[in-house]
């Protein structure tokens, strides 16, 4: 009997369970439907307002530092090399002997002129005083001597005039020979080259030291015949050194060639003006100068971080603030080449717009954002 009721009552139980968990089902679907959405988590971003122009174009051009002033000194006289006081990376000042030949045979030259000198003056004050007898007879007793006796006597006084005059040249250059024995520093410099030593000889012209001024560099670049126009003597520039460049010197430049060279580039020299004992000749360098370009009078300097790149080529986006709505707005731009840190825009924001410049990547166009205090733009 008892079995039989458990097997009526089955069915029920398992009804009134499927029942109750379907209600459950029922109350926590319910209960899910009434817990609220959470809020949307408002963005704080870093923005800048639109101001600096852009109305310069810098570029770079690498070079090479040389002196302004370098000479290749060589003895004016032949001669057999006495002595050389320098050697290379050796400073000197001006009027310093540098080297010099064996001069003895040069004194004796110049001893020999003189001597000459002394006689062609004695000749000529005895000459001087024969023409003068001659003229006073002929004033005094004109019977007593002739007119060609006269004229002879004065072709003979003038004839020993030029004969000093000859002795006297002579004499100037046996001592300018004697002088040229030594070679003398044109200027403060350093010694560069040396291609001689004592008791070589050494033939006039031949090049016996290279030097070159102290504290006198510029920059030697190649320019391209695109830009050439805009490059005048006095551009004022930078010259950045490999081993240094973190400090750059200023340059003007001083010289602009007429004339291409290699791949259409002309030659431009640059003079560092402040150049120090760091600055050397055959240095590695980099010349910037500044362009003024009309048309980015209307552009504007941005910071690189506040772009957006497009999915086309070439497409680039900023974000900019609506302060009415506290919204920021996906705006297309037009840029055009970069000075330091910065981007040129040239088109698609103006003097004044709130441009969001931190966190970009995670903006979307329309959203809702808190901005920071904003402040001008800045190199």
């Amino acid at each position: 009997m008892k079995s039989v009721n458990r097997q009526r009552l089955l069915p029920g139980l398992v009804l009134s369970q499927f029942i109750f968990l379907l209600a459950a089902i029922t109350f926590l679907g319910g209960c899910k439907q009434e817990v609220a959405e959470p809020v949307e988590r408002i963005r704080a971003v870093k923005t800048i307002v639109v101001a600096d122009l852009a109305s310069d174009q810098q570029r770079k051009f690498p070079g090479t530092v040389e002196p302004v002033d370098s000479s290749q000194l060589s003895f004016e006289v032949d001669g057999i090399v006495e002595a050389v006081r320098v050697d290379v990376g050796d400073r000197f000042k001006k009027g310093d002997v540098l080297a010099h030949l064996d001069n003895r045979p040069y004194k004796l030259d110049l001893a020999s002129a003189n001597a000459a000198l002394s006689r062609a003056k004695a000749q000529l004050e005895e000459k001087q005083s024969a023409y003068e007898r001659e003229q006073r007879i002929q004033a005094e007793d004109p019977g007593a001597t002739t007119q060609k006796a006269v004229d002879q006597a004065r072709a003979a006084y003038e004839s020993q005039v030029q004969e000093v005059t000859y002795s006297q040249a002579k004499l100037g250059m046996a001592e300018r020979s004697l002088a040229d024995t030594e070679l003398v520093a044109p200027y403060n410099g350093t010694v560069a080259a040396r291609f001689v030593e004592p008791s070589e000889v050494a033939a006039r012209g031949v090049h016996m030291l290279e030097v070159y001024a102290e504290a006198a560099m510029q920059v030697a670049v190649s320019i391209p015949e695109q830009m050439i126009e805009d490059v005048l003597p006095g551009l004022a520039g930078q010259v950045f050194l490999n081993n240094q460049p973190d400090s750059p010197y200023d340059a003007v430049v001083s010289e602009v060639g007429s004339s291409a060279t290699t791949a259409n580039a002309y030659p431009v020299k640059a003079v560092i003006t402040n150049a120090d004992d760091r600055v050397r000749p055959g240095m590695t360098a980099e010349l910037r100068l500044v362009f003024a370009d009309e048309e980015l009078q209307s552009a504007y300097l941005v910071p690189v971080h506040a772009f957006l790149p497009g999915l086309e080529k070439n497409a680039h986006y900023v974000y900019l603030l609506d302060g009415g709505s506290s919204t920021v707005r996906k705006t297309p731009v037009k840029i055009k080449g970069i000075q330091g840190d910065q981007v040129v825009v040239t088109d698609g924001i103006t003097p004044g717009d709130v441009l969001v410049v931190a966190g970009v990547p995670f903006l979307r166009d329309g959203q809702k954002v808190k901005p920071m205090p904003a402040s001008g733009s800045s190199q």
